[in-house]
């Protein structure tokens, strides 16, 4: 999509009209003063990962543990949080 030029009046009596433009068609906005541009508007990239809000939804969906599996995994955890503190030197590793 090619860049669109505005004024700085144009911009500022249509501001939510060209975001809108730029959040919904990907529109970049070079803003002008005069015949120089000053600013240029242009949609953020799009945030890589997961998001966070949503990740109990996707373990809840996901294969679920039988019991005893559930036990097992329990007695691993604590396992290795007593080696990591007895490697640190104290038994709570989020101590102070």
């Amino acid at each position: 999509m090619a860049t669109l030029a505005v004024s700085v009046t144009e911009f500022a009596r249509s501001l939510s009209d060209f975001l809108n433009q730029v959040q919904y068609r990907g529109q970049v906005l070079d803003i002008e003063r005069g015949k120089r541009v000053v600013a240029r508007v242009a949609p953020v990239a799009a945030v890589e990962g997961f998001p966070l809000d949503r990740l109990d939804a996707l373990l809840a969906q996901g294969p679920q543990l039988a019991t005893a599996e559930r036990a097992s995994m329990a007695d691993d955890t604590r396992q290795v949080r007593t080696q990591l503190g007895k490697a640190r030197g104290r038994s709570d590793p989020w101590g102070s």
